[in-house]
């Protein structure tokens, strides 16, 4: 089982998909993730090796919860239709992403920039057991995130989404509009230019936020404190693609360790930052679903 999603996350995740991509840095990066990723196995624990009642609650809630959600069908029809999309756009190339030399189909782009419907699922059900009622996305590419997440939020909560290209900002925008997700608003622009004004804009402290837009070590930090600035004791800071590259790793590794952190749950697929202070002890856990090691049971 655990074979199966190991390889299926580095194979969905990396560029090797498209052979006119594979060069010696998107190679090497998919070893390290390889050896990352098998060593995080190795070390994961499943819910019954958790003590705390909070980190079994959070288990139960985000990994182990398997009901199917009508927004999933939804969510997934609409990604259907813009990866069938002939429509060629120049990648803005922001982030850790390269420059573009010539126009990219948009569906190539969104397969590659967007979160997979196991990830979605999660942070869909993340958001259904926090009930967040401000939240904040970094990296929106073409909302498969963002709905999501919104989906799974009141009516009253708001969602601001952060996205350099242009394109990928109308095509989220017309996605939002298509599933009535008036929480969801596209923020366009760089996110040293954007992110600080979208923290003002949210009216109070935001309760989750989730990284997912630029895959460097120091604008990750930069962005990161930013937005702890802006953080209470229950905020809950997502982060995707931890394993990326041995940057992002050692971004990651910063983030742990940070004063302000008290709780890291790292579930290979997203790692989960907690600042609670009733947290009296760093901890930081490596998680995966049961079903993964089936005799940790015993």
């Amino acid at each position: 089982m655990f074979g199966k999603n190991l390889f299926k996350v580095i194979l969905t995740e990396s560029a090797l998909f498209s052979p006119e991509s594979v060069n010696d840095t998107i190679l090497a990066h998919t070893f390290f993730r390889l050896r990352q990723l098998t060593g995080f196995y190795l070390q994961a624990l499943t819910r019954y090796q958790l003590h705390s009642p909070f980190v079994f609650e959070w288990a139960n809630a985000v990994l182990e919860d398997r009901r199917w959600y009508y927004p999933f069908r939804d969510i997934e029809a609409l990604r259907a239709r813009v990866l069938a999309v002939d429509t060629k756009i120049w990648p803005s190339g922001f982030g850790a992403a390269p420059a573009a030399q010539q126009p990219v189909r948009l569906g190539r782009v969104v397969r590659r920039s967007a979160v997979s419907p196991e990830k979605g699922r999660m942070l869909f059900r993340l958001v259904n057991w926090l009930r967040p009622t401000r939240m904040l996305e970094l990296g929106c590419s073409a909302g498969i995130s963002a709905m999501y997440l919104a989906s799974a939020a009141a009516q009253s909560a708001r969602l601001l989404t952060l996205e350099g290209d242009a394109a990928l900002a109308a095509v989220a925008r017309s996605n939002f509009r298509l599933l009535g997700l008036q929480q969801a608003e596209v923020i366009e622009g760089e996110f040293h230019r954007t992110l600080a004004p979208a923290l003002d804009r949210l009216g109070g402290p935001v309760d989750l936020v989730y990284f997912d837009g630029d895959h460097r070590l120091a604008p990750t930090l930069e962005y990161f404190e930013t937005c702890l600035a802006h953080a209470h004791r229950r905020t809950v800071f997502v982060f995707d693609d931890v394993y990326w590259s041995p940057e992002m790793t050692q971004a990651w590794e910063r983030i742990c360790a940070h004063p302000r952190v008290t709780l890291t749950l790292d579930a290979g697929r997203l790692a989960f930052v907690f600042i609670h202070p009733e947290f009296l002890q760093k901890q930081h856990l490596r998680v995966v679903p049961a079903r993964w090691k089936p005799w940790k049971i015993f």
